[in-house]
């Protein structure tokens, strides 16, 4: 028994190491194309000193900022755990692959709106749980877009712009690399407090290929495409009258809940400071003599008999 405990731990430890100098070696091939294409697009990328920061054996992660058109950009670049015998099976069960995915957040000048192109077998699940494609958009359909992907969208106007832009060809391609996009200026989650932050972004889930020259060459196009949709979006997207108009009209629909929210938080909080300021008023009170209470209690009397009064003559009005 404990020789076979030996033969485990054993296999266990020698493949953590292999799995993990493994994804080492693909983290060095896909850090190639990645630092390329940030260092083209972003004055500054990672911590000067590499581009991708180790999350874990699996997970990488970047960051670059200094672009127009937007604040920053981040990604996560996700490998398969090969260390881990556990993720590793889950991984292979699952269908999971090794992909990279990027997010970025535009200017808040550029046009808002949430259009997503997803795999048909996610459309549903994306459907359900993310709040602003449930929300504001509902399936479309274009004639250059395959059947496997299904389109969300708020408008055919922005569709058809979206598209203009070569994403249709991105999406029908051979390679097949550019798997999930989001375009949206609305939270993923539903918001729970009224004060939530509306940020604009663009989310791109990119699929590793094989580690080939071709294939890199391929994930180098599909990375470089991501940023040249957001200047497409800043300067390409020319949204019609009508369409910005029924835009602003679902968020105002959408919101006025959380409209509602801020105002019931507001009167709570001036109710809390009056009844503070009450409190304070009686302890006070407490203190006095027997006829300063009584003058107290006199002049309050009028005070709240005059509030009573207010209140009767706006009812009226």
């Amino acid at each position: 028994m404990e020789a076979l405990m030996l033969v485990i731990v054993a296999g266990l430890v020698a493949n953590y190491f292999y799995g993990s100098r493994k994804n080492a070696e693909l983290a060095n091939i896909w850090e190639k194309p990645i630092a390329t294409v940030l260092q083209a697009n972003f004055s500054a990328v990672g911590d000067g000193r590499q581009v991708l920061e180790r999350d874990s054996a699996a997970d990488l992660l970047f960051y670059a900022s200094g672009r127009r058109h937007c604040k920053y950009a981040q990604g996560h670049l996700m490998l398969t755990a090969r260390q881990d015998p556990i993720a590793l099976l889950n991984d292979l069960t699952a269908n999971n692959h090794e992909k990279l995915e990027v997010e970025v957040t535009l200017n808040d000048n550029l046009p808002g709106f949430v259009f997503a192109a997803v795999p048909r077998k996610r459309s549903k699940a994306v459907n359900r749980d993310r709040y602003d494609v449930s929300t504001f958009a509902k399936i479309a359909t274009h004639d250059n877009v395959p059947a496997s992907i299904v389109l969300f969208s708020e408008s055919s106007d922005i569709t058809n712009q979206l598209l203009d832009s070569g994403l249709d060809k991105m999406l029908a391609g051979e390679s097949g690399l550019l798997e999930e996009i989001y375009v949206t200026d609305s939270p993923a989650e539903k918001p729970e407090t009224h004060d939530f932050k509306r940020e604009k972004r663009l989310l791109v889930t990119i699929r590793l290929p094989a580690s080939t020259a071709a294939g890199i060459q391929s994930f180098r196009e599909a990375l470089e495409f991501v940023f040249y949709m957001v200047d497409y979006i800043a300067e390409g997207i020319n949204l019609r009258a009508e369409t910005t108009k029924k835009l602003g009209k679902a968020r105002d629909e959408a919101f006025k809940e959380f409209a509602r929210m801020a105002e019931q938080e507001k009167q709570e909080a001036l109710a809390k400071i009056l009844a503070d300021k009450r409190r304070a008023e009686l302890d006070e009170v407490d203190k006095m003599s027997p006829e300063q209470r009584r003058k107290w209690e006199e002049k309050d009397r009028k005070k709240q008999l005059k509030k009573e009064q207010g209140k009767r003559t706006r009812r009226v009005k």
